[in-house]
């Protein structure tokens, strides 16, 4: 299914491109114009000079995984070692990924993996502000009545660099998406401008080529693909006010930029509660180590150019994935680059490797070299290599930084994220959206804690266990928090007991409220505590209004259960009274039964 809608920015005229180099000028808007750098002729130098660099340099990199593989298994360094699932994931055991696992086959059709977990796929097209065209896939429950698939609380997945919404998905009953959707949730994944294929609502013909279509960064990802997804769910979700934001690495960069962005506060006010997974603020200690990445840090502008191109970084690896994915050699090439490259291995991705070749099919989409010159582009004034602390920063046998202040020795104050300056509004009239941060305790590619550490130190609107949380996962490693085969445990069932623990709070918050306002109404004449007394009684009347479509209150059933997960949320705004009618179409393998249930009511989360 196939629908299309456009999110158009406040204030944005349809169709406006914007091309100029990225600038800190002003933080938080993007004002480019519409500029050709190259003639005809340069262009298609430029093209295939860095057609043949990038091949080599690809090809340098493969080489050298395959060496290092190979030495690695000389050595006996390739033996699986299964991880401790029990005491990391709070008792979850792994399911079978799919129940027809065996007879699968491995394709780049995303719709082909959710149809096989009994569920189905749509998808819509999004239009940002620059006339981008964005894919935004929905998972739905194709034997749900669509008056309860309406009550379901929306959740939206954003995926990593180079990545796309299948991270999401690719590992089965035991994805975080999976989870989401049986626990309740209307799961929404979003993809950013380009995904596997470019697609423009303003330039037309060969946009591979085109120089005007590859010239965005990463505050275009921020301030209009991130937004304008988010607009289109809440558009298709008219009964909820709030969603529920998941960003994996990029992604979790993305979120970030946007609840610091004032201009984009009528969003802030969408998001329930934000859960940045592996977040890419800080880079971690693999970026002293890995000579590759160095080498990229000290490329000049040019020399970038002869490299990668003006277009789409490294097009070849992605003509590779989009004709060779579905063979075992990609599977194991992928994992070999992995391995070498990024010193990640399999060990929580479960012991059958045809689940790790699903994941790596959904890999190599098209990033702009712009976005990535923004993480490595040692010639810029700003950027993710320039908030790398120096070696001597980080703790002696670990490879996070230290959590003393003066350690932190570079200055960034004119970077994205200054360590020791403030990143949201202080004021405290302002909502701050609550965060629940995810790192994996073997992540080097990023610096989860240092992240931790300044929320905690530098960002006043923020309370450890008000409104942020914080796990961090042993033995997990970037990528594991999407891939790994139990994060229904170490991430599901911790995001479950916070939202509990929130909405317990909000409540407790409410009781207090209430208390207050009738201690106010005992000093009020007669009158006016009877016009209070109504204007209450008519709020109330409010909240229990969802059933004739006209608002919605965003609480959700909990559901006490022994079977798979300890509890789940049902949809939102659903009264006891229709608990049973909710049981003749749940498709969440028994969760909901007709033996006892000890239910209540969930509170919106309101954290300010």
């Amino acid at each position: 299914m196939t629908a299309t809608a456009t999110a158009m920015e406040h204030g944005k005229a349809k169709g406006t491109l914007f091309t100029n180099e990225f600038s800190l000028v002003d933080e938080y808007t993007i004002a480019r114009t519409q500029t050709v750098e190259y003639g005809v002729v340069r262009k298609y130098l430029i093209i295939t000079f860095s057609s043949i660099a990038s091949i080599v340099y690809s090809t340098i990199l493969c080489t050298g995984a395959i060496v290092y593989h190979y030495y690695s298994k000389l050595m006996g360094r390739t033996k699986f070692i299964a991880p401790d699932l029990e005491s990391r994931g709070h008792g979850y055991t792994p399911r079978k990924a799919y129940d027809n696992l065996e007879s699968m086959t491995a394709t780049s059709d995303l719709r082909y993996y959710v149809r096989e977990m009994g569920l189905d796929l749509e998808e819509y097209d999004v239009e940002t502000p620059d006339g981008f065209v964005l894919v935004l896939h929905h998972i739905y429950d194709p034997k749900e009545r669509l008056e309860v698939r309406e009550l379901r609380k929306p959740t939206f997945l954003q995926h990593g660099l180079l990545s796309c919404s299948g991270a999401f998905i690719a590992t089965g009953k035991n994805s975080l998406a999976f989870f989401l959707h049986e626990a309740g949730y209307d799961v929404w994944l979003g993809n950013n401008r380009s995904w596997f294929r470019a697609k423009s609502a303003v330039l037309k013909g060969d946009l591979y080529n085109n120089e005007l279509y590859w010239k965005w960064g990463m505050k275009e990802l921020a301030y209009y693909d991130l937004p304008s997804m988010i607009s289109t769910v809440m558009s298709l979700k008219p009964r909820h006010k709030k969603l529920i934001l998941f960003g994996h690495s990029q992604g979790g960069l993305q979120g970030f930029l946007m609840l610091k962005n004032p201009h984009l506060e009528y969003i802030h006010h969408q998001i329930e509660l934000f859960v940045p997974l592996a977040p890419a603020i800080f880079p971690g200690y693999l970026f002293h180590t890995r000579n590759f990445i160095k080498i990229l840090c000290l490329l000049q502008k040019w020399m970038w150019t002869m490299i990668f191109g003006f277009c789409a970084v490294l097009r070849n690896l992605c003509l590779m994935r989009y004709y060779i994915s579905h063979t075992w050699l990609f599977g194991k090439l992928s994992y070999y680059m992995f391995k070498f490259l990024f010193r990640w291995t399999n060990r929580n991705w479960g012991s059958n490797k045809k689940i790790w070749h699903f994941c790596f099919i959904f890999n190599m989409s098209y990033v702009s070299v712009e976005l990535m010159q923004y993480y490595l582009g040692g010639f810029n004034s700003f950027g993710f290599i320039l908030m790398l602390q120096p070696a001597a920063a980080f703790e002696q046998n670990e490879e996070f930084s230290a959590y003393d202040v003066a350690s932190c020795t570079k200055d960034d104050s004119q970077l994205f994220f200054p360590y020791q300056k403030n990143w949201f509004n202080i004021d405290k009239s302002k909502r701050k959206v609550p965060i629940f941060i995810v790192v994996g305790e073997e992540d080097y590619l990023v610096d989860g804690r240092k992240l931790w550490q300044h929320m905690i130190d530098f960002e006043p609107g923020y309370t450890n266990g008000v409104n942020l949380e914080y796990v961090s996962i042993p033995t997990y490693n970037h990528l594991d928090v999407c891939w790994a085969e139990d994060i229904i445990g170490t991430i599901g069932y911790p995001f479950n007991m916070i939202i509990e623990r929130m909405a317990k709070a909000a409540k407790e918050r409410e009781v207090e409220e209430e208390k207050l306002a009738v201690s106010v109404t005992d000093l009020v004449p007669p009158l006016v505590a009877n016009q209070t007394q109504t204007q209450t009684q008519t709020r109330n009347q409010d909240q229990y209004r969802n059933t004739d479509g006209n608002q919605c209150d965003d609480s959700a059933i909990v559901v006490e259960d022994n079977n798979d997960l300890a509890f789940r949320l049902v949809p939102s705004n659903i009264l006891l009274d229709n608990v049973n009618a909710l049981k003749d179409n749940s498709t969440s393998g028994g969760l909901v039964k007709d033996a006892e249930l000890d239910a209540k009511r969930r509170a919106p989360i309101e954290v300010y």
